[in-house]
Formats: structure tokens, sequence, C-alpha cells
């Protein structure tokens, strides 16, 4: 099978094939459309679609008044909070229900208002205006009391009239002063207009009436000479309430004192129960036309308003999400503290009688704030800038681009010494020094691995380049009062026809691999899907295999030196997969024991070589079988029971069954694997130490094991006929061994020198391919017969 890999270690060159592999047209044409997906997908991209869509939102809204409402309620809201008094300069005389009854009319006669108005002025009103229109005429000769004292006090009494109202589907209205009254006394605007909820007004400061324009009400009240369009609001904070009003009839028959109309200007208007001019004001009650136009009197009289409208802060505003939207972490403080400022603002204009409406603003800056920061909360890493895992992940493909990840190896122990806070600022500090190597890559950050695009590097300059990444971390990063080293592995994906979501996970876990080899990098190639896929179903092919008895136990023969005899042999795994083929028994072992299922193999093979050793104890009855046992097995307490049982299954003798320690884990000093094999001494179990001289088989490690024998590793006995370095060191060896009092084992005996040698030095045993490979049981038995008849 080949590799599937290239690993990069410290002290070793590179190798590897092409990862580049030439796509057709189609793939060429699926990468463009991958370039511009990517490019939609880019979190830039989707920050200025955020402010693209907050603007035009506030924009539309802003142009056709839709937050209106919401902002008369805080304009209501604030005025009913700031409630003052009027300034009494406007006195309303009410056409009440009282003055009705007691009149005995359903409306005041002409006269009435000629009386009432000459009583007016005897007691020094400034001016009378009628909040009726008198479009209609009633009899001569109350018409001619009326005229008669609108001449008397000619100019200073005026009478309301509307401009060309539309109402209904395209219908319009008019209130309109009858010739007859209009040439005596001026007209006035009474039009007014109560927006939507009742919430606020709008006043004009002047109507178009029969072509020419004509002051309001209010503004005639206030002196103020604007014939411009000008719609304003009349300041509710004044409290209608407090508008000085008084009974149609109490002032016609002299009830009130002169001194209330004095330098005072007088409102005249209907208010009775079948008056259409009384509306409602929320949390304020019901109010009359007539206070109104007082209210806006006084507006007009303190300060003529001025409105900028919706659009300087909505400007700002927009401007603000522009700027936030070309941040990677736009700041939600900033946010709040712009909103806090345009309402504050608001309410400080007003009382200068500046206003300007916000919502539209607000309204923006709520969408665009809150989507771009929860855009960012989706797409970055706390406030680092480092984007989640999950934007890098997509079901296109990307032929142009390298996929990298650079795994922290001892981010766990960092993060246990360091602050949230300080950790971000780490991961900053790591993006910038990968900066400045990859240029503008967008970094994503993912539990303890950073992993980002770039263009594709050439075959050549790989392991170059990736060697230089793990050289920008081999200075510490300072972060407050610290200075962590930060242990590094690369894993690089070159498989160009997968889909980025597959390359990123097949990247972080080629820097996985090469954190659990010690490797700098591993770089991945088009087999790596096929290698995961095999991992990942690896134990259930392998339990299907032992059910299915697809693996078998094969036994290489020990062979005596002194007498040639076969005296027992090895038990060895043998799996040959249907697809894969013969898989090496080492790898077995390597993937049962990083997934601590190590006991699944150790007891199948146990079990059948018990079963099958019994077999050649008839031929032999010294024969010893020997199984090689992982150190992860003498860490299981159950692991000595389970031998036992094994035994007595197969009623086999504990002293011919000798267990091989490999050198895979250490197990000095460690107190339950230190029980366990004294247990297994008890039952009387001989113990060897496997591969002496490597790893962890050293002759500490031979003081700490109550062992039986020692096999002297293939690697020093291989070379012994060419290397007098291997021959003194496995002479001494065999000396040291002896000197325990233990049995000496050769492995890897190939040739009749070397066998010869061992031999001279006093090796007890030897096992190799010089005598037999690993062979089945049924082979095994003809050996030992042969064996025994040459004896």
């Amino acid at each position: 099978m080949p590799p599937d890999r290239v690993l990069e270690g410290e002290d070793h060159g590179v190798t590897g094939g092409d990862g580049a592999t030439r796509a057709g047209i189609f793939a060429r044409v699926r990468g463009w459309f991958s370039r511009k997906g990517k490019k939609a997908r880019r979190p830039e991209s989707a920050r200025r679609r955020i402010a693209f869509w907050a603007i035009a939102i506030g924009l539309v809204s802003g142009t056709l008044d839709v937050p209106m409402p919401l902002e008369d309620i805080f304009r209501l809201g604030r005025d009913t909070v700031r409630l003052r008094p009027a300034d009494g300069q406007t006195v309303l005389v009410m056409i009440d229900d009282r003055s009705l009854d007691e009149l005995g009319t359903r409306d005041p006669l002409r006269g009435d208002d000629a009386r009432l108005v000459d009583g007016l002025f005897a007691h020094g009103a400034m001016r009378v205006v009628f909040d009726r229109s008198y479009s209609d005429i009633s009899s001569s000769e109350e018409d001619a009391k009326l005229l008669a004292s609108l001449k008397r006090h000619e100019g200073r009494v005026f009478i309301g009239s509307t401009p060309v109202i539309k109402s209904g589907f395209g219908g319009t209205a008019q209130l309109l002063t009858h010739p007859r009254f209009r040439g005596r006394a001026p007209m006035v605007s009474m039009y007014g207009k109560q927006r939507v909820f009742g919430l606020s007004w709008g006043l004009p400061t002047s109507s178009e009436i029969l072509g020419k324009r004509v002051p309001s009400i209010s503004a005639e009240l206030a002196g103020v000479d604007d014939m411009s369009d000008t719609i304003y609001r009349p300041d509710l904070s004044i409290d209608f309430k407090t508008i000085p009003m008084l009974s149609y009839v109490d002032v016609l028959k002299g009830r009130v004192p002169a001194s209330t109309f004095a330098g005072k200007d007088v409102i005249i208007a209907p208010a009775n129960r079948t008056s259409p001019d009384l509306y409602v004001i929320p949390w304020r009650g019901m109010v009359a036309g007539a206070q109104i136009h007082a209210l806006g009197a006084q507006t007009l009289r303190e300060r003529v308003p001025v409105d900028l409208g919706w659009l300087p802060p909505f400007l700002l505003v927009a401007l603000f999400i522009l700027y936030q939207a070309r941040r990677r972490m736009p700041s939600r403080r900033s946010a709040l503290a712009l909103g806090s400022v345009i309402l504050a603002a608001q309410a400080l204009l007003e009382l200068a009688s500046i206003h300007m409406a916000v919502m539209s603003a607000l309204l923006c800056l709520a969408i665009g704030a809150v989507r771009l920061r929860s855009l960012a909360n989706s797409t970055y890493r706390g406030e680092t800038g480092l984007v989640r895992i999950e934007h890098l992940h997509s079901s296109e493909i990307a032929p142009e681009c390298d996929v990298i990840a650079l795994k922290i190896r001892n981010f766990a122990t960092i993060s246990a010494c360091l602050s949230p806070k300080e950790i971000d600022e780490l991961l900053v500090k790591a993006e910038d020094m990968l900066r400045s190597a990859e240029g503008g890559s967008q970094f994503a950050f993912h539990k303890d691995t950073l992993v980002w695009l770039r263009d594709r590097i050439h075959e050549s300059d790989r392991g170059g380049h990736l060697r230089g990444l793990h050289a920008v971390f081999r200075t510490s990063i300072t972060v407050g009062s610290q200075a962590p080293d930060m242990a590094t592995s690369i894993g690089l994906d070159t498989n160009y026809l997968m889909t980025l979501r597959e390359r990123t996970e097949n990247a972080i876990q080629c820097a996985e691999d090469a954190a659990h080899h010690g490797s700098v990098f591993v770089i991945s190639d088009s087999d790596i899907g096929e290698d995961r896929t095999w991992k990942l179903h690896f134990f259930s092919e392998l339990e299907k295999a032992i059910r299915n008895r697809d693996i078998k136990v094969a036994f290489q023969p020990k062979i005596s030196l002194r007498t040639g005899k076969i005296v027992g042999a090895e038990a060895l795994v043998r799996w040959t997969h249907p697809l894969r083929g013969p898989i090496e028994p080492s790898e077995i072992v390597a993937y049962a024991e990083e997934h601590n299922r190590i006991e699944m193999i150790t007891r199948f093979v146990l079990d059948n070589a018990l079963h099958e050793a019994c077999r050649a104890i008839e031929v032999e009855p010294g024969f010893a079988v020997a199984v090689n046992i992982s150190a992860l097995d003498l860490r299981d307490p159950g692991f000595a029971s389970d031998v036992a049982m094994m035994l007595a299954k197969h009623s086999f003798p504990a002293g011919q069954l000798v267990l091989e320690i490999t050198e895979t884990a250490p197990i000095e000093n460690d107190r339950v694997a230190g029980e366990i094999l004294a247990e297994l001494k008890r039952l009387g179990v001989r113990l060897s130490v496997d591969d002496f001289g490597t790893g962890h088989a050293s002759l500490h490690y031979l003081r700490q094991i109550p062992s039986d024998e020692v096999k002297i590793d293939r690697s020093f006995v291989a070379n012994m006929a060419h290397s007098q370095e291997d021959r003194t060191l496995v002479k001494t060896a065999i000396d040291m061994i002896h000197s325990l009092r233990r049995y000496a084992v050769a492995e890897g005996v190939e040739d009749d020198a070397v066998a010869r040698m061992l031999t001279e030095l006093g090796c007890d045993a030897a096992q190799g391919f010089y005598f037999s490979r690993a062979v089945g049981m049924d082979r095994l038995l003809e050996q030992l017969e042969a064996k025994s008849r040459a004896a």
C-alpha cells in the first residue's frame, strides 16, 4: 500500500509526491465558482451587505416616515415628564353644553356673538379669533349685528377658514367664511392635523385659501409672519389644562372679571358634546382644537421651532455603520454610546425648539450594530478576530489554495496558566506573527489549532515554507507578565479536488498526526481520505475479522543454540484484510494501544496460542509458547485472573507460558503493574523482557521486572557479522543477562554466521528467518517432529 502522507521531522529531509493534481476543464470552472462563492462568504462581504441593508432600511423608513409613531411616543413621553403651565396669554371662550342649554339654542345667535366681542374688547382684550368659519348666514337682523361689531373692531377680529383638505378616496373638503363676513374680518387658517394614534399634532404657520396665503390662528396670535409651507409641532410639554378656559354664557352675561381679558388674546370655539373639534391625546386626556391652537401660539411666541428632519442623525449613523463594517470586531459600546448621544441631543435640542427625528437613525443603528455584532460573534473567536472554523467549511472546492493547520500542542497547559483575556491576547499576537509570513490570509481558530487558506505552495518549496512557519514560534510570546513558549506542529492539505470542509478537517488531522509522531509537519495527499475511513472503521473491521476467524495466529520457532532443538515459539498475530491486504502487526498493536483497546488483541492471541500450543506439547513436552503483552495490559487489574482462567480453560501448564512484555510504554515504578507481575509469577507464568536495548527496555528496566528471560533486540543482532561494535554490545548484554541469572534469547538471526557467533558468545536461544519464519501450528508440528527425529 503506498504511503498516504509525508512526515517531516526535525532532523530528516522531505519526501513527497505531486500533490498538485491537474484538474480538467470542469474542475477549473468549479474552481472559478468556488472563488466567487468564497468571496461572497468572506466576513468583509457579509459586513458590507449588513451595512448596505441597515442603511437602506433606515433610508426608506425615514423617507416614508415609518417610525413616526415611535418618534411621537418618545417625544410625548419626554413632554409629559417636563410638563409646565401655559403662559396665560391666550384665553379660551368655549361654546359648551351649559352655554347652549342656558341660551336655549343649538348655536349662539350672531347677535350674541356681537355682544360677546364688544364685551371682550371693553374688558381690554387684544384680539379675538373665532375658531369657526361662519360659512353660512342666518337672519339679516342677526348678521347685521355681527357685521356692525366687526366693523367697530376692524382688524382685531379674525374668522377661521380651512384650505382644501383631501379626504377619503380622493375627495376634498373646505370650510370658508361666507362672503358676507369675509370682507369685514381677516381670515385665519383653522387647519391642523392630528398624527397617527393622536400622539402629536402638526400645525401650519400659514395655509393657501382662495389662492393666497393666510396665517394660521397660532401664527396670527404669536405675531409670526411666516407665509411658507412650514408645518411645526406645538409644544405638548405645555399643559393644555392650564390654559384659561371659560364658558361662553358666563362671559356673555358678565360673570367673569374684566381683568381676565386685559391684554389677552381670546379664541372663541365650539366645545359641546356634538362638536367634531374634540380629540384624545394618550396619557393626557381630551383636548379641544382651540387648546391646540393656543399651545401653538405659545410655542411660536417662545421660539419658532426649527425642524432638522431625520437626515442629519441618519447620515451620522450611516457613517458610523460604514466605519463599523470595516472592523472585524464592531464595538457594542460605541454603538450604545452613539445611540445615547443621539437621544440626549434630541432631548437637549428640543429645549431650544430644535426638532429632529431620530428613529430612522436609531433603527439603522440597531439593525447594523446588532447584525454586525451577531456576525462577529458567529464568525470570530471572542475579541481575537480569528474566524471560527465553520467559516472555512464549504462544499466547494478551491484548487488554487492550500489549507494549512498549525496546532499549538501545549495550548491546554497555556490556557490553565493564563486568563481568558490573556489567551485572546496570545492568539492575536500569534496571528500577527503568522500574518507576517502568510500575508493577507484569513485565520481561523479551532480548539487549539490555527487554520488558514493560502495560495498554492510549489511542491519543492513546501518543506522549507512549513519549517519556516514552525521556526516563527521558536521564540516565546510575551503576554502580561508571562512569556509562554508555544510548541507547534503543522498539517498541510494538498487534495485540490476535495471540498474545503474535507480539506480543513484533513489539515487539522495532519497537524494532530504531526504532534503524535513528534514531527514538524505532515503533508497529506489524495489517499488521506481512504486512510481516514480505514482508521475510522478499524475496530469494527477488527472485531468482524475476529468473529469470522479471519485473524490467525502464527508461530515463530525459538531454537536452543546448544542443542539446535525447537524449545518453544512466539505467537504472532496475522491479519489479511480482503481489500487492504496484509495488515502489519505493529499497525494493529499501535491502533489498539492508541485507543486503549489492546486487551481485545491480547486475549484473542493468548486464547488461540494456548489452544494450539497444547498440540505442540504432545510432541515436545518441554515446548513453551510466548505471547506478547502490552504494558497497558499490565495496568488492567483483571489481567492476571484472565490469564489464570485461560490456563485453566486449556489445562495448559503455567510454567510453559512465556509473557513477553513489549517496550511500547514504561511500567517501572507503576504500582498496579508491579502487583500484576507479582501475581503472574505466583501463577508460575514465565516473564520475558522484549526488545532489550531499545526504548524502555534498559538496565534499570531489568531491575524492575521479575523476568525469567531477556530478548536482545534484532537491531543489535542482525549486523553482528559486520560490526565489531554490535558484537561487543551483544556479548556485554549476554554476560549481563547471565549475571542476573536470566535466559538470553537473540532475535532477528538471519544467517549462519550470526547463529555461530551467538553460540560462541554463550547465548541460550535464538529466533529469526535463518531458522524459520512464523508458520501455522501444522507446519510447526512438522518441524518439531523433524527436529526430534534428527536428534
